[in-house]
């Protein structure tokens, strides 16, 4: 099985014509204004926007769509309402492949807040959308990996410091935490062999040169190959694991 790897920058970059000759994944955070409130934060693209960009990229390049506060809160409510109907209309309008909850670190792994996650769950179409969960927090990994597929949903996982949890489909999220500025060449095959043989990897790089690492990785998806096929079985972590060392960055 070949992996197909989608790959992009924590942020839009320049006009989304450049942006898209150089990476084929992009999040779009949609955000609405509170009751009472001029603008949301930060910059939200109308719906006529997204079509445009959805017409300006090749048709192998990819959207993601990620809840706003309301929604990462897991509070039920008119945001969050809003929040709702503002990501189907964006997913709609980018054909995006998949919708992303990242929940607060106050979404802890009690029965209450499992309850809630699984009402947004449900009000997700996902005939041709990928639901993604990305938790913080205190969630332990496996524990997190079990909830998703009781859910049917991907864990979205950074693969340099948590277990790639199995299954056809991988959301990563490789962040620039710590002393970790860029991930060099061994720190990259390590996380390539540790997704393993996928159908599909989404995978957002938030470091300063998420170009180089986009393209090293695009190269190691295709020539390293996993011996355990680790994405279809069950959770792997690579020998001596897989946390960036000091001599293994750029």
């Amino acid at each position: 099985m070949s992996t197909r790897w989608h790959i992009g920058a924590k942020e839009l970059r320049g006009a989304m014509a450049a942006y898209a000759k150089r990476f084929d994944l992009l999040e779009v955070r949609v955000l609405v204004p509170d009751a009472g409130a001029a603008e949301p934060e930060g910059p939200t693209p109308s719906v006529a926007t997204l079509r445009r960009w959805r017409k300006s990229v090749p048709p192998h390049f990819d959207f993601a769509v990620v809840g706003g506060p309301h929604l990462s809160r897991v509070k039920a409510g008119e945001g969050a309402d809003r929040e709702l109907e503002a990501a189907k209309a964006a997913i709609d309008a980018l054909q995006a492949r998949c919708f992303v909850l990242r929940t607060t670190s106050d979404v802890t792994p009690t029965s209450l807040w499992r309850d809630r996650i699984a009402k947004i769950v449900g009000r997700l179409p996902r005939d041709v959308t990928h639901f993604v969960w990305e938790p913080s927090g205190v969630w332990e990994t496996e524990d997190a990996a079990a909830q998703a597929r009781a859910w049917e949903v991907v864990l979205s996982v950074d693969p340099a410091r948590e277990l790639v949890p199995p299954g056809p489909m991988a959301y990563l999220r490789l962040r620039a935490l710590g002393e970790t500025r860029a991930f060099g060449p061994v720190a990259l095959e390590r996380i390539v062999r540790a997704v393993g043989e996928r159908r599909d990897v989404f995978a957002i790089i938030e470091t300063d040169t998420a170009l180089a690492e986009a393209k090293r990785l695009r190269s190691l998806g295709r020539d390293v190959r996993s011996p355990a096929k680790g994405g279809m079985g069950k959770l792997v972590r690579p020998r001596g694991g897989i946390v960036v060392r000091d001599d293994e960055q750029e």
